[in-house]
């Protein structure tokens, strides 16, 4: 068995490295490599794969997949799995796994820490050299008081709403079903016309990206939206909160996917590097989940299987 990982070694820890090796030859490809010739095409032996999606673009389809010959599992090390064409997987008997749950303090975390950027105005404050002006446009706000609406109240939503509420913020949301904690549920409407804080935090499929649509994005007014869900591109129409942002209707805050800077965006508008997942404790988390899952097809005992 070959074991195929899409990743710097460095991440791994000895211990890890030689329980993956007890049951494969494991082959680090730690260099992108063109999809036409990746170095496991050519490989007759039984494999599985360890993808991370940088190295596929975030874009795993059957057309790749049906080439790699003898595969057994493809182990993703992402929470979201919409990149991977896992139903063509399950169709022929390729087992494929994911790594929920390693990165939710950290998202959260961030989450808020991109709120309190919107709240002190940090955008603007770096867009203008942090030139002094005790005037309308740089005049902060407290959040103690305010209210947080969050869409898709999973692990990582009840994370967010812990956060904010030990920050003095009132939580509302609204999720699928009721869920059992204190705060108090709401119609989707609801958040964009009343909250002052808006986060996103639900899992990105076919349904959910017709949530943030362009009527409840027109109805936010001196309001702020935190999307760090993974392309904020792929669940609203993020021209259109740019062009609020840019009007002051609205403050917006993201993660950048593109060559853009923070210096190309006018407003109130936050755009950082796709970091919210990158702590040393999630990726510690991540590499350890990984190995697991990879080493679970062979003791019989699969976990986290997408698609079962």
């Amino acid at each position: 068995m070959n074991i195929y990982i899409t990743y710097e070694k460095t991440f791994f820890t000895e211990r890890q490295i030689n329980e993956l090796s007890q049951y494969g030859k494991l082959i680090f490809l730690e260099s992108y490599f063109d999809l036409e010739n990746a170095p496991y095409l050519g490989d007759d032996e039984e494999k599985i794969l360890m993808a991370d999606p940088e190295w596929y673009h975030w874009n795993l389809r059957k057309e790749h997949i049906s080439k790699i010959k003898n595969l057994k599992e493809i182990c993703i090390n992402t929470t979201a799995f919409d990149w991977i064409d896992w139903q063509y997987c399950k169709d022929n008997e390729i087992i494929v796994t994911h790594t929920p749950k390693y990165s939710t303090d950290s998202v959260a975390e961030y989450a808020v820490f991109l709120l309190m950027c919107l709240a002190k105005k940090l955008p603007i404050q770096i867009k203008t050299n942090y030139k002094m002006a005790y005037n309308h446009e740089m005049l902060n706000t407290e959040i103690k008081n305010k209210t947080v609406g969050i869409i898709g109240l999973g692990t990582i939503g009840t994370k967010v709403a812990e956060l904010c509420n030990h920050l003095g913020m009132n939580v509302m949301y609204w999720s699928k079903s009721p869920k059992e904690n204190k705060y108090k549920r709401v119609e989707i409407d609801t958040i964009f016309k009343e909250a002052d804080f808006i986060i996103p935090t639900f899992a990105t499929n076919e349904e959910t990206r017709k949530i943030i649509s362009d009527e409840r994005i027109k109805m936010m007014n001196g309001n702020s939206l935190i999307n760090i869900i993974i392309n904020p591109i792929e669940i609203c129409n993020h021209d259109l909160l740019l062009k609020k942002a840019e009007c002051n209707e609205i403050s917006y805050a993201f993660e950048i996917y593109n060559d853009k800077t923070l210096n190309d965006y006018k407003g109130n508008v936050m755009a950082t590097a796709p970091y919210s997942f990158y702590t040393k404790e999630s990726i510690d988390r991540l590499v350890e989940l990984w190995c697991n899952n990879a080493i679970s097809i062979f003791n019989h005992k699969l976990q986290n299987v997408i698609g079962n």
